[in-house]
This record gives C-alpha cells, sequence and structure tokens, in this order.
C-alpha cells in the first residue's frame, strides 16, 4: 500500500476512533429494549435459529452473536463503531472510483477521496445509525451495500457474481438495500456506459432480486410489515408529512448538522408555500442530475445518489415516523462526494484543503458533542425534549429515563408534561399512574413545559 494512502486511512480510523469513544460507555436505549434487551429471539445462536425463517435474519443473527459474547451494550457499541470504520474505508475506495469515472480531471484525487470519507465518517448524521446500537440496521446493511458496489467496479473475473452475493447478504440486513441494482446502474450511466451494456453487467443481481422477492412473499412477517406499513396513513397525508420530512433531513440534519432522535413532525393540514417549494426544489434537483451527466457528471451522480438512498424510506411507502436521522446514513457518502468535487473545482486551489478541513474539524466536535448525550436515558431525551419541546413521546421517555435513575418527582413532571401535549399518551397515563399518588397529583411548576 502507498506510505501516504495507509497514512490517511490510519488517521481515518484514529479520529473515528475518538469521535465515537465518548459514546462506548451508554447503555440501551429506547427501541434498543424491544429489539435486543427484552426480545428473547435474540438472545443467542440457538434461539436465533428457532425464530427463522423471518425478517432481516443476518441483522438478527449479529445481535444474537453480540448477546452471546456478552449481553452487555459495550460489545455492541464495539461493533457497531467498527462496522462504521470500515464503511468509512470503503467510501474512500468508491469516493477513489468515482473520482477517476466522474470527474477525471481533478486535481489531487487521493486528497479529495480521503476529505469524501471523513465528511461521512464524521458526520454528525450518521451518529444515530452508529451510536444508537438498534440503529445498526442502516450501517451493517451500508457494509454490505457499499461493498457490493465495490466489487461490481472491479476488473476480475467473477466480480459482478461476487457483487451480487454480497447484495444478497445486505438484504438479508436490511431489506431497503434494494436499490443497490439502481445505485450500480446511475454510476455507470453518468460516467457514460450504454444502457444496454449496464443491464447486462446486473443479472446477477436480478436473479438476487427475484429470489429476494420470492422469499418475502414466502415470509408472513413481511406481509404484516407492508400491510402495518400502508395502514399508517393515506397517499395524499404521505406525500405532504414527506414534504416536512425532506425539509427536516436535509436541512436540519444534513446541513444544519443538528441531530434529533426523535423529530417532531406532522403532516401538514394541507399544502402550503413550504411544502410547495419543497417539491419544486426535490423536481429541480432530479432535473440538475439528469443535465449534469455531460458536463458535471459528478455532480448529477452525488444528487441522484442522494435522492435514491432516501427514497425506501422516505418516498410513497409510509412509516409510522415521517423522519428518521439513521436514514441519512447511506446517502452522505452521496451528499459528500459532491460538496468535496464542488470545493475542489475552485480556484485558488488551496480553498477546497483548507475549507474541507475546518469541516471536518466542525463535523468531529459537533459529533462527540452529540455522543456525549448517549451516555444515559436522561441525557438523551433531555435533548431530544430540547429539539422537538412539542412532542409527548420525548417527555415520557424523559420521564421514564429520570424515573430509572430514582428522580421520582421528575418523571412525574415530564409525564405531565407528556400529557399536556397528548392527553391520551398511554405509556405516559401508566407510567404516572404507578408513582405514588403525591407526586401524581402536584401542581407542574410554572414554566416546567417550556424546556426539560
Amino acid at each position: 500500500m502507498n506510505p501516504r494512502l495507509a497514512l490517511g486511512c490510519g488517521a481515518l480510523l484514529l479520529l473515528i476512533a475518538a469521535t465515537y469513544l465518548p459514546a462506548m460507555a451508554g447503555p440501551f436505549q429506547f427501541d434498543d429494549h424491544g429489539v435486543i434487551v427484552d426480545n428473547p429471539q435474540v438472545h443467542g445462536l440457538a434461539a436465533w435459529w428457532q425464530s427463522m425463517p423471518g425478517i432481516r435474519p443476518l441483522l438478527k443473527l449479529s445481535y444474537a452473536l453480540n448477546w452471546t459474547l456478552s449481553p452487555k451494550p459495550l460489545g455492541f457499541h464495539l461493533v457497531n463503531v467498527l462496522v462504521h470504520a470500515l464503511n468509512a474505508l470503503l467510501v474512500w475506495a468508491l469516493a477513489t472510483s468515482w473520482l477517476r469515472d466522474l470527474a477525471p480531471g481533478i486535481a489531487r484525487p487521493g486528497l479529495a477521496a480521503g476529505f469524501v470519507a471523513l465528511v461521512f465518517a464524521l458526520h454528525p448524521a450518521g451518529t444515530e445509525a452508529v451510536t444508537y446500537v438498534s440503529g445498526r440496521s442502516m450501517s451493517l446493511m451500508a457494509l454490505f451495500y457499499l461493498a457490493a458496489m465495490w466489487l461490481h467496479g472491479q476488473p476480475w473475473r467473477g466480480a459482478a457474481m461476487a457483487s451480487a452475493l454480497v447484495f444478497a447478504l445486505a438484504l438479508g440486513v436490511r431489506e431497503t438495500a434494494v436499490t443497490l441494482p439502481v445505485a450500480i446502474w446511475l454510476l455507470a450511466w453518468f460516467a457514460g456506459a450504454s444502457t444496454t451494456a449496464i443491464l447486462r453487467g446486473l443479472r446477477w443481481h436480478g436473479l438476487v432480486l427475484v429470489i429476494a422477492a420470492l422469499a418475502a412473499l414466502a415470509l408472513p412477517g413481511y406481509e404484516r410489515f407492508l400491510q402495518h406499513s400502508l395502514d399508517t396513513r393515506g397517499l395524499g397525508d404521505q406525500v405532504l408529512g414527506q414534504t416536512q420530512a425532506h425539509q427536516h433531513l436535509f436541512l436540519h440534519s444534513l446541513a444544519g448538522l443538528r441531530t434529533n432522535l426523535d423529530p417532531d413532525l406532522r403532516v401538514p393540514a394541507g399544502w402550503d408555500v413550504g411544502a410547495g417549494l419543497t417539491v419544486l426544489v426535490m423536481a429541480a434537483a432530479v432535473v440538475l442530475a439528469w443535465r449534469s451527466r455531460r458536463r458535471w457528471p459528478w455532480l448529477g451522480f452525488g444528487i441522484a445518489w442522494y435522492l435514491l438512498q432516501l427514497a425506501p424510506g422516505n418516498s410513497l411507502l409510509p412509516r409510522f415516523d415521517l423522519a428518521n436521522d439513521r436514514h441519512l446514513y447511506l446517502a452522505l457518502p452521496g451528499a459528500a462526494f459532491a460538496l468535496v468535487v464542488t470545493l475542489f473545482s475552485l480556484r485558488p486551489r488551496w480553498l477546497a484543503p483548507l475549507a474541507l478541513a475546518l469541516l471536518v474539524m466542525v463535523l468531529a466536535a459537533t459529533s462527540v458533542r452529540r455522543n456525549l448525550d448517549y451516555l444515559d436515558e436522561v441525557a438523551l431525551w433531555t435533548a431530544t425534549v430540547a429539539a422537538s419541546p412539542g412532542k409527548a413521546r420525548a417527555w415520557s421517555n424523559l420521564g421514564w429515563g429520570r424515573q430509572l435513575q430514582g428522580d421520582l418527582p421528575g418523571a412525574a413532571v415530564a409525564y405531565e408534561c407528556a400529557l399536556r401535549r397528548d392527553p391520551g399518551h398511554r405509556q405516559a397515563l401508566v407510567n404516572l399512574s404507578l408513582l405514588p399518588a403525591d407526586l401524581r397529583d402536584q401542581a407542574l411548576p410554572e414554566g416546567a413545559c417550556n424546556r426539560p
């Protein structure tokens, strides 16, 4: 390996380790309890095997392996950070090939590829897929997804078949990996390949998709999963809700660097200026990506990759939550690639490395601060309530965190604040009813529900 490349990879891994070190002592949080701690199906390999066939089998296998080694959260955190580090190295390798195919005239391509990997690795929007243990569904799927993408670009015989096999592993972790053949097609299309040649190279991936579709149809778990999704909201409300979701994901989380485990997003009552503007901006982004193929293929590909990775969870198929930051995890490489190449296209040439070095420092500092929020339940839900003060679920979870730490008066206040937002919030009602009567009947202090 080139000594400079080895040094750069080592620096990248050290920065990731330093950034995520504060979260290593964190406990299981929120969905981790239902998915792992209180789920006997992942409490050992035998239990996992008995639960099969089931949805997301490889994700559950990873939890079972972790649990077998140790049921404590530290081991789960270590695996998550290791997966993220491998993803960062894969993004570096992919960015190197993307630059060769889409921006061949760029100066210092090795440095540019390294910055793409750094922006991906240290962006705070990635913390929910890394620090939040059950966010592994995104980061582990991304590991196989990115590996399959890299394999498909290799010149050696059998690379396409190997890519398809790794694609199957990605689908076994999370079904949203279904976009991989489209991502491969986009890369080849923006690089100038013909559609016929692209499709010929994807025949093995097509076979994997057919087998995966048949398996999904045979498993009742996927049928229930889909039915629950369709019952969540109608198509009109879903489209309206996604205008809020994409505003949040791009402006708040990606560009604003502000993460939120439970964003307070709601379906608007009807179309307004903001919703219409969001649709117009997204349509303009699609047109720009399409028209950039010949002049700025790197820009078109970056935009197309970003939109493609958000499509499974943030398009027409409803989810209970309109948006979650962890869905940005696999979209980040495309956004980082477009940003880095744009800056490297500017003059003078020293401007891009300087601006990106400053950005990397800001990203690392912001991610460290965010990882500190995961040290305990109260810290995490205090930060979440500060970001979503009008959401009952955030207040209810803050109350539970306080209750676990023995702060019963503080828990009662948080439950009361949750019920002020949503008088029918079931969990807050149940938890409050279990507290001593004198705490249930206490008057809320002035302004107690304005901030945590």
